[in-house]
């Protein structure tokens, strides 16, 4: 497992994903002000101390997240057909999160966009 911290070569926001040992993304954030290992270390906080958030959208799709003031924002990097499937996938991340190692790359500016839009879909 590790995370990924995404430098935008523009400048940009710095994101961040979760990726599992096949390379599937588990969950991606924002990378904020913190240092690498810092920004893994809240996530890890994070997900100790919080619950997620399960949203439906409109075409019915479940998602997760998890947030806090002041921290990071995590959020899942896909949708699925059951709410089950959502809390699975959270806890798959859990465990994932704890064994991440920082590791880190650059983005072509597709990707970029990409990445950038999955983050500001709306709230539905």
């Amino acid at each position: 497992m590790r995370m990924q911290f995404l430098d935008d070569p523009r400048g940009g926001e710095r994101l961040w994903r979760l990726l599992s040992g096949n390379n599937r993304p588990l969950a991606m954030g924002r990378g904020g002000s913190r240092a690498p290992r810092d920004e893994l270390a809240a996530v890890r906080r994070l997900v100790r101390e919080a619950e997620p958030k399960l949203r439906r959208d409109p075409d019915g799709k479940w998602r997760w997240e998890i947030s806090a003031n002041g921290g990071p924002d995590v959020q899942c990097p896909g949708v699925f057909a059951r709410r089950v499937d959502a809390r699975r996938a959270f806890h798959r991340f859990t465990q994932a999160v704890e064994q991440a190692e920082v590791t880190s790359a650059q983005l072509s500016p597709v990707l970029i966009q990409r990445e950038l839009m999955i983050q500001r879909e709306p709230e539905r």
